[in-house]
């Protein structure tokens, strides 16, 4: 009778072993199959995602990217590569694949906060003050509210660098507490121009029509302040433009502009 049960659970045994390596092996031939057919998958659909100036074609052209290419072969990193260096306004894009067929692109982009014109050639800088692009598009920066920098003394200014101005310590760190200033008040997005070619000379355009006089960069804040004071008013929105006097706060000087026909 022992024996007969040892026969038994033997058999068993054996009965769940092999069933277990039927499903081992049957996965296992699954899994390659799925890899081999994945292989061949090519890409056909492509969905483009986050706000960016560059077209689907342009990204794909520029990461090296056609449909047909197989989803599972394409090298992201690679990509990534190619495409930032020819789109100079990309900060990152990201590519996830969706199976079978589809390749999806996630894109952030640097954000171009001013733009420096020299010789009819405008250099594009962005968050971090480094220059983002060199073009010959300035009508497009303008269409796009980017305000223009006048700095004094520029030396260079490099692609991926941040430019070298300034004829002393004093001059270049007056000029950066201004751009600074100016970016921290209300009305930021409605400048078009700041002149600082001179500290002691500055100038500030508002909405292309506003001319700012602020004298020299003393009392920056406090000229801010009351420029940002005057945009406010009812007055003012009733001229067709104004030259501006806030370069002593305590006697501000108003000269409307009626008309620049």
């Amino acid at each position: 009778m022992s024996a007969r049960k040892d026969t038994q659970k033997s058999t068993k045994k054996q009965i769940i072993l092999f069933a277990a390596v039927t499903v081992f092996m049957c996965a296992l031939a699954l899994c390659s199959l799925f890899l081999v057919i994945r292989s061949f998958l090519p890409v056909t659909e492509f969905e483009l995602f986050g706000m960016t100036q560059y077209s689907k074609a342009e990204l794909l052209g520029h990461a090296g990217i056609e449909a047909g290419d197989k989803l599972y072969s394409i090298d992201f990193d690679k990509a990534e590569q190619m495409a930032k260096q020819s789109c100079p306004y990309i900060s990152k894009i990201t590519f996830e694949r969706v199976f079978p067929n589809k390749l999806k692109m996630t894109v952030e982009e640097k954000t171009p906060m001013w733009y420096i014109s020299v010789s009819g050639d405008c250099y594009v800088l962005d968050e971090e003050f480094k220059v983002i692009e060199e073009t010959t598009a300035e009508q497009r920066l303008i269409a796009l509210g980017v305000p223009r920098l006048v700095l004094p003394s520029i030396k260079s200014l490099v692609v991926g660098n941040v430019p070298k101005f300034g004829k002393d310590e004093t001059e270049i760190r007056k000029a950066l507490e201004l751009i600074v200033a100016v970016q921290s008040t209300s009305f930021k997005s409605r400048v078009t121009l700041v002149d600082m070619d001179s500290r002691f000379d500055v100038s500030v355009v508002v909405d292309g029509i506003y001319e700012v006089y602020m004298g020299d960069t003393s009392n920056i804040k406090e000229k801010l302040d009351t420029v940002e004071d005057i945009l406010n008013t009812e007055e003012l929105r009733s001229y067709a433009g104004a030259k501006i006097n806030v370069s002593v706060p305590e006697t501000v000087s108003i000269k409307p502009v009626y008309s620049y026909e």
